[in-house]
């Protein structure tokens, strides 16, 4: 019962901008942040894109991780409603993190209709048999929060972006490797976008890197601070037929990335 109540503890005004939007919300992106000092660790479980900001909800969250080379240990007890630069988010109970951790999540994003031109809601076709169109979304999310974390860990997720070099050790100006796993396997053709969770940018502006046939993606990175690798795959026909036609696979993928040798020479 706390879930439920925490899902809907966000204000009304926000529920009310969901409800209203437009377009297939579960199109958006799921990922990673944290927050708080190093003996109180907070990850935030973001939902949506910049500038569209839906609130994340703690009980579609299926499992949370804190990863390190000694444990694995859970974080979805006690996910709570916060806001972070305004958002409605999930965020976990505060964690010891020596800045060697990498963070998983899945979010069930649930089955969505769409009932009328652009407009989606959060139903299957038991309630609306004459749905122009209709998806299951799922969303899978990983992050480091420092340089040593098992970032190279792939978890079987059934879709995963997973860094084939330290992505904290980048710096601005180099490449950074990434494989694409679906189902175990490397995907090729898939798209790698590449953003920053809080810059704003038109659909066609956003830069995208495609995979090869061993499901590999060069990334250039080129700014300092705050990274994040996207992936969308389609799967036709669902793998629940009778409630969607189409299955949406979406990953993520956000760390930090330090500042170059050259700026940190000129700082000193």
């Amino acid at each position: 019962m706390k879930s439920m109540c925490s899902r809907f503890a966000a204000p009304l005004f926000t529920i009310l901008a969901v409800a209203a939007s437009v377009g297939p919300s579960s199109a958006h992106d799921v990922w990673l942040t944290t927050t708080g000092s190093a003996n109180a660790r907070r990850v935030i479980v973001n939902y949506g894109h910049p500038g569209d900001r839906p609130p994340s909800f703690a009980d579609k969250v299926v499992d949370l991780f804190a990863i390190t080379a000694e444990r694995q240990v859970s974080l979805l007890d006690h996910l709570d409603v916060a806001r972070v630069r305004g958002n409605v988010v999930a965020a976990s109970q505060p964690f010891v993190d020596h800045g060697r951790t990498l963070l998983a999540a899945r979010y069930d994003n649930g089955f969505w209709v769409k009932v009328a031109d652009k407009i989606y809601r959060n139903a299957t076709r038991r309630l609306v048999s004459d749905a122009q169109d209709s998806l299951w979304s799922g969303k899978f999310a990983k992050a480091v929060t420092g340089a040593g974390a098992p970032w190279d860990r792939v978890l079987g997720h059934e879709i995963e972006i997973v860094p084939l070099s330290d992505p904290v050790a980048v710096r601005p100006g180099a490449t950074l490797r990434v494989r694409v796993h679906f189902r175990g396997r490397p995907l090729a053709e898939a798209m790698v976008e590449r953003g920053d969770g809080l810059t704003k940018m038109a659909e066609e502006a956003i830069p995208k890197f495609k995979t090869d046939a061993d499901g590999i993606a060069d990334v250039p990175i080129v700014k300092s601070g705050p990274a994040l690798l996207v992936v969308d795959h389609r799967v036709t026909p669902s793998s629940t037929p009778e409630q969607a036609s189409v299955d949406l696979y979406n990953a993520t993928f956000w760390f930090n990335v330090g500042p170059s040798r050259r700026s940190r020479q000129e700082t000193r």
